[in-house]
Order: structure tokens, then sequence, then C-alpha cells
């Protein structure tokens, strides 16, 4: 991956995201499948071992990690699934607890979202929060499309107190280093079809893989 040389954090992880989006675009759909189900795997058992009871995640666009397994495997076990709709005026991602893929429809930027009137807002904040990106590292650093709404969630404090914040992609989005500007906060983990990378000293519910 390029270097960062003497470029601005901001400028560097523009052009970063570029790179990464383009070898992700790259996947056969057979390797994305296949990387999908194996990380989607871990994320589950990352769940089973932690006890969690409310879970925050993302429907896949484009050629993201395709979470259907991972949605699906929290509907079968009842677990409170939170999903985001985004709301492109605020900025700010409003969560909803979604119960079956029914209570989805297209929603800002084509990308399906809980159902205005289907899906109920979510009255709970998650105690695991996956989050999708084009890029991670192994310190916790996280490329994201541009919009600040995950950081906008974050800064609003609206997950639960000691809550997992967990990155969801392919192994090949992993890099050196992400560019970090003063407003970024480390993410504790990245799941990967290789398996799952705590970034921080303490791990947080369901102990070190």
């Amino acid at each position: 991956m390029m270097e960062s040389g003497s470029a601005k954090p901001a400028e560097t992880k523009k052009e970063l995201r570029r790179q990464l989006l383009a070898l992700r675009d790259g996947l056969s759909e057979a390797e994305r499948a296949e990387a999908s189900r194996l990380a989607c795997r871990q994320a589950a058992e990352w769940i089973e071992a932690s006890g969690i009871g409310s879970v925050m995640a993302f429907v896949s666009f484009r050629s993201e990690l395709d979470t259907s397994p991972l949605l699906e495997y929290c509907w079968a076990r009842g677990l409170r699934l939170l999903l985001p709709r985004a709301d492109i005026g605020s900025k700010r991602l409003e969560l909803h607890a979604v119960r079956s893929r029914d209570e989805l429809a297209p929603g800002a930027y084509g990308i399906l979202e809980p159902r205005p009137g289907r899906a109920a807002a979510a009255r709970e904040a998650p105690e695991a929060i996956f989050v999708p990106g084009a890029g991670f590292d192994r310190s916790g650093g996280r490329i994201g499309y541009g919009g600040g709404y995950y950081d906008r969630f974050r800064a609003e404090g609206r997950a639960a107190a000691g809550a997992a914040w967990i990155g969801l992609g392919f192994a090949s989005q992993l890099v050196p280093q992400v560019p970090m500007e003063p407003h970024d906060a480390p993410l504790d983990g990245v799941i990967t079809e290789q398996g799952l990378i705590w970034t921080t000293s303490n791990p947080p519910k369901g102990g070190r893989s």
C-alpha cells in the first residue's frame, strides 16, 4: 500500500480508500461469498462466547462483505438485531430493531434499511457494533466512506458502556497503517475470514482470539 510521506492524513486516507475499494471490487463472486461465510461465522462464534444480547450490524452494499449469514444467525438465536437507517440531512444513523428481512427496504444510497412503519425504533443501546469500512489496520484504524455516520454515532455515546466496536471486512482490506485524524476513535477489533484480531490491550467481552 502507499506510503503516507508528507501528505495530510485526510488526503492520504482518500487515496487509500480509492485503492482499497478498487481491490475489494476486484474480488470474484466466489471469493467474496466464501470469505463472507467464514467471517460471519467468526463473528457469530464471538457473539455466542460473549453472551451478548443486542447487536448492531449493517446490511451489505455493493462489494462489501456479505453480512447475510450474521443477520440470519442473530434472528435464529433471538438476539436483538439493531440495523441503522441513514438520515442524510443530519448525517446521523437512526437505529431500529429488525426482526426479519421483510422489515427492510431500499433507503439512502440504495442500501437496504429498516422500513419506516415496520421496524420499531431501537430503545436499547447495542452491546456490540459491527462496522463496515473500506479498510482497517491492526491498531484499530478504520477508513470509512467519508460520510462520518459511524464517527458521529460513536461520538454521541449511543452504544452500551463497554460495547465492542468491531470492523467487519475481508483480509485484503487490512493495511499496515490507516492514516488517523484527531477525531478518529480506534476500533476494538477487526474480523475477517482469517479470524478475530483484538486491537486493544484489554479486549471486550468474549476474551482474546
